[in-house]
């Protein structure tokens, strides 16, 4: 018979798990992912080493515990199909200008993202590949749906979030490692940008729908 796990035991654990992942966020933020050793994790958590590997069995899996639990796109894992279905009215309009803008201020409000995208992009690691190729998943059942809307018109909808996803990227790394202007673009950068993003997006819906008209009337 399963020993049953005191409650106050249990608390501890999660108490202790919850220091664990922190203390990998805290470094990422103070010292940069290659100091993500399991000393250091477990010298900042205050706790013993040996609890990393009782919790999470390896230090790589307590880190992408965390990495996970911060990364904005992770946050909708397994939601793709729903998110796909419940915008179908529109074709996915207000569903992508939503996600973008909300992966400006996810990025801007919690600094260790920002690290984490320096990682992802500066050096060949497993686990970022793996959330990458995450992020591509979901991406891959929005586009399900936004791609019959475009098809047979030359409005590229892929490239276009593509060029908008790389610009809020870079806005707010630049913004965060200079704290300068892009662009000639200061303080009022982020209802510009909105605005913008919502000009092209409403640009490439218009001009699809236009083309697709123009086919039909011919």
């Amino acid at each position: 018979m399963a020993r049953k796990i005191p409650e106050g035991e249990f608390r501890n654990k999660e108490r202790t798990k919850l220091k664990l992942i922190n203390a990998v966020g805290e470094i990422i933020r103070t010292q940069g992912y290659t100091k993500l050793g399991v000393n250091n994790i477990a010298t900042t958590a205050g706790v013993s080493k040996k609890l990393i590997y009782r919790y999470f069995e390896t230090a790589d899996k307590l880190i992408e515990t965390y990495v996970r639990s911060r990364d904005y796109w992770m946050s909708f894992d397994h939601l793709a199909k729903e998110l796909a279905e419940k915008h179908q009215h529109d074709h996915g309009r207000e569903l992508l200008t939503t996600l973008l803008k909300n992966l400006y201020e996810h990025m801007a409000e919690v600094p260790e993202t920002q690290k984490i995208i320096l990682w992802e992009i500066s050096e060949q690691s497993k686990l970022m590949r793996d959330i990458s190729e995450d992020r591509e998943n979901f991406g891959t059942e929005i586009f399900a749906m936004t791609d019959p809307f475009f098809e047979g018109t030359s409005v590229d909808i892929r490239a276009i979030s593509g060029l908008l996803l790389g610009g809020i990227y870079y806005q707010i790394l630049h913004s965060n490692a200079t704290g300068g202007n892009f662009c000639g673009i200061g303080n009022e950068r982020k209802d510009r940008l909105f605005k913008s993003l919502e000009s092209i997006l409403k640009w490439a819906y218009d001009e699809a729908e236009g083309q697709k008209a123009t086919k039909t009337m011919n």
